[in-house]
């Protein structure tokens, strides 16, 4: 048995080394400190200086990762859940549709069209250089464009990762392009309202134009990075009325970008459509007749006004050169932009309250009022005209090389007598020792409504000018002399004044001294809330009735036997004053006239102001042509 290695061995332990050992004392459980600390130490590793240290560090860690779990997870959390969701949910913009513009008649003056469009998402463009650069290829093939006109665009117009590379986009190209956006997710065709002008109204310089938004507008957070929203005319001015309210559909999408469902979507919300004051019939007319005669007297710079001479309200209004506002309700067409901007005729200025022009004759309608009004002169008062005023070596002179006789103020309105007014503006030895002065026709300019703005409702209005003493010393550095006086008198030299102010100037005589500031708007719908506009009394008692009816005679003289007897040939009585105003000693003078009809309860005030139209009568021959129109309909 002592050969067999697999029987367990019982008795005492052979092993010489743990002799001695009794299980029941314990045996090796004694460690002898003494001994140990003779020769290694047994205690902390650290002291409790550096325990409490470390435990600092070790708190502190954790308080570090609960500050970031708080942040992460109840801060930024909401931010988080969203750009979670954003990985599988799409947000789709439904654009709203403008609201409509009407006339006073309810008849369209723009209206919304839709078209096709086209997107590229740059996040979701093949990585693969040789397949982006085939996906150009074939973009640049249907769109017929060079391919690096999309990749200027990519680069330049990455608005939040989704780039407009081409509106209107004709049906066939558009189909095209949704059957290439099966296979490349990057390409998306969107069908969307944009502004159509009728072009044959001549209302561009009236309803202005749409353009692109800017930074600023985004952050409103009013606008998407590719609305379009009013820059100039009513577009502008009524912008908050007439835009709505984009809906936004969010759709779930694949690991693909594919669309699954709808999640939710809120419909959109169209703009409130505005009636204007406009007559568009009356409007299409007066842009006809001044395109017609624009072209046969080789005149290309002309304005006109046509005001409700009971409320203000503007009929017509039309400007020349125009230009195509359509142009700008796609992606800009630089080579007509370039073409517009660099035509010398200025197609962009609104001539009728933005251009600014010496007021010739009409003025002296001014200048008349002031005297009758100051008891500088009445009804009996006469001046003999003789062809005209010298003063030192300067001769001032009528338009009648002879003169024109015998004149009081009836006669002097009605055949334009310059010499009657040089009497009265600025004094003459022969009949008027004082006249008004400069001082005195100003204030009394300043009461008619010139020298500021009308106030209509449209942008970019001028204010024109009024001179004095003090202005042409600073300017010209010399003193204002008696010569100054007398041009100012028949609405020469230093004063300017817009088509507009001459048509509230006249509005005054017509309406029997009460002028309703001009404007464009007639009605408003908000909230499906129609709300009539209440028109504001701007100019009133500047002049006493009997003055006031001592000028509307002599306004009516003028048709009846002075300086517009062309205009008999309208239906119903008019009133008018002429006028023709040098600027240029080497140009043709402009040609003005300021009218309103039927004289005896004025429906219409017009004004028209033809640039270099010369004493042809051309601003006659226009307002003639439409009153005649007018007043047979």
């Amino acid at each position: 048995m002592k050969s067999n290695p697999f029987k367990i061995q019982e008795g005492s332990v052979g092993d010489a080394k743990v002799a001695g050992f009794v299980s029941d004392r314990d045996s090796g459980n004694y460690l002898d400190l003494e001994a140990a600390g003779k020769s290694q130490y047994l205690g902390k590793f650290f002291d409790s200086r550096r325990s409490v240290n470390l435990s600092m560090v070790f708190l502190f860690l954790l308080l570090t990762l609960f500050i970031r779990a708080v942040y992460l997870q109840v801060i930024r959390g909401d931010n988080f859940r969203n750009i979670a969701e954003g990985n599988r949910i799409r947000s789709d913009i439904i654009p709203s549709n403008r609201g409509l513009i009407y006339d006073r008649f309810g008849n369209l003056l723009v209206k919304n069209e839709s078209y096709f469009f086209l997107y590229l998402t740059s996040d979701l463009l093949p990585e693969d250089e040789l397949t982006k650069e085939k996906l150009f290829d074939d973009l640049a093939n249907v769109l017929k464009i060079n391919k690096d006109e999309i990749k200027e665009r990519i680069n330049t117009n990455n608005v939040n990762g989704e780039v407009l590379i081409y509106e209107n986009l004709e049906y066939e190209q558009a189909i095209q392009l949704m059957i290439m956006s099966e296979d490349n997710l990057s390409i998306k065709v969107t069908h969307e309202p944009r502004r159509q002008y009728f072009a044959e109204l001549g209302l561009s310089h009236i309803l202005g134009y749409l353009g692109a938004v800017t930074e600023d507008d985004l952050e409103d957070g009013k606008y998407q990075s590719h609305d379009r929203l009013g820059k100039s005319g009513i577009e502008l001015i009524y912008e908050d009325v007439l835009k709505g309210r984009d809906g936004i559909r969010h759709v779930e999408v694949d690991a693909l970008y594919r669309d699954k469902n709808i999640v939710s979507m809120t419909e959109p919300i169209d703009g409130s459509d505005i009636v204007l004051t406009i007559d568009a019939q009356a409007q299409k007319k007066l842009a006809e007749i001044m395109d017609d005669n624009s072209v046969r007297y080789n005149k290309p710079k002309m304005a006109a006004v046509v005001l409700d001479a009971k409320d203000g309200g503007v009929l017509a209004m039309n400007s020349l050169p125009t230009f195509d506002n359509n142009i700008f309700t796609t992606v800009l067409n630089q080579d007509d932009y370039q073409k517009i901007i660099s035509d010398p005729n200025a197609p962009l200025l609104n001539r009728a309250m933005s251009g600014t022009y010496p007021l010739g004759s009409i003025f002296k309608t001014v200048v008349g009022s002031a005297a009758l009004e100051e008891g500088l002169i009445n009804a009996s008062f006469t001046v003999r005209s003789t062809g005209g005023v010298t003063v030192g070596n300067n001769f001032f002179p009528d338009w009648r090389p002879g003169g024109h006789g015998l004149t009081n103020i009836y006669w002097a309105i009605a055949d334009s007598v310059n010499t009657f007014f040089y009497s009265i503006g600025g004094g003459n030895n022969q009949w008027l020792n004082v006249g008004l002065g400069v001082d005195k026709m100003m204030d009394y300019a300043k009461k008619f409504g010139l020298g500021k703005e009308t106030g209509i409702d449209l942008n970019m209005e001028s204010a024109g000018f009024l001179p004095s003493k003090e202005w042409k010393e600073k300017t010209y550095g010399e003193r204002w002399y008696l010569g100054d006086t007398y041009n100012l008198s028949i609405g020469q030299g230093y004063l300017l004044a817009t088509p507009l102010q001459a048509a509230v100037l006249m509005s005054y005589f017509a309406n029997n001294g009460q002028v309703y500031q001009p404007h464009l708007i007639r009605q408003t719908e908000e909230d499906k809330i129609i709300e009539d506009f209440d028109p504001q009394l701007a100019l009133t008692n500047i002049i006493s009735s009997d003055n006031l009816n001592i000028i509307r005679q002599g306004l009516r003289e003028t048709v009846a036997r002075g300086t517009a007897q062309s205009l008999q040939s309208v239906p119903v009585k008019v009133a008018a004053k002429t006028g023709t105003a040098q600027f240029n000693n080497n140009k043709s003078p402009h040609s003005w006239l300021a009218a309103f009809a039927p004289y005896d309860d004025a429906k219409i005030v017009i004004t028209v102001m033809v640039e270099e139209g010369g004493d042809i009568g051309l601003a006659v021959t226009i307002a003639r042509e439409f009153m005649e129109w007018y007043f047979s309909q």
